[in-house]
């Protein structure tokens, strides 16, 4: 077998975040198909912990599901260092700072079977108020709570936190500090 072969490609659709492409393509096994995929920027996931250990969500309101979703604080990179643009993300979501950084290492490609997003996960540690009143881009957090990670698993199980990369972003937070054994 070998590796995919693109015949050809256009874009069918951009905006700054995201552009679609639909590319004319030899499968692995030989066989014609053609393929749409997403382009988007590197995005980071943000597991802020506070000092008693409970991680900070959002309540963001998704146009696209129509529903209230459990997220982590994340957000595009746009080329940036992933704990720049981390800082960024956890001031604009939550309204908060984090005297304490670390990069998980590697990277989660969350939808790879239809786009490119690659992202980044960071844990933050010393959390406190920001002084800065949130972005006028936040319009769609609904509210700020802090977990345990007991709850986070009874909120995964239960489907109330269902955002995809949010739990894998959890998961592999999780696994770094030992709550997974």
């Amino acid at each position: 077998m070998s590796n995919w072969q693109r015949l050809d490609t256009k874009i069918v659709y951009h905006n700054p975040n995201i552009t679609v492409h639909e590319d004319n393509v030899i499968t692995p096994d030989g066989k014609p198909v053609r393929y749409g995929w997403v382009e988007t920027p590197p995005g980071v996931y943000v597991v802020a912990i506070e000092e008693n250990g409970k991680v900070v969500l959002v309540k963001q309101l998704r146009y696209t599901t129509g529903q209230p979703s459990w997220e982590l604080p994340s957000g595009n990179s746009d080329g940036q260092d992933p704990i720049i643009a981390g800082k960024q993300e956890l001031e604009a979501d939550a309204g908060l700072h984090a005297d304490k950084w670390v990069q998980l290492s590697g990277e989660t490609y969350v939808w790879n079977g239809v786009a490119t997003r690659r992202d980044s996960v960071l844990i933050a540690k010393g959390l406190h108020k920001s002084q800065v009143a949130k972005l006028a881009i936040n319009y769609v957090v609904d509210a700020v709570h802090s977990f345990t990670w007991a709850e986070l698993k009874e909120m995964i199980k239960s489907s109330e936190l269902n955002d995809g990369p949010s739990i894998t972003a959890l998961t592999r937070a999780g696994l770094h500090l030992g709550h997974y054994k």
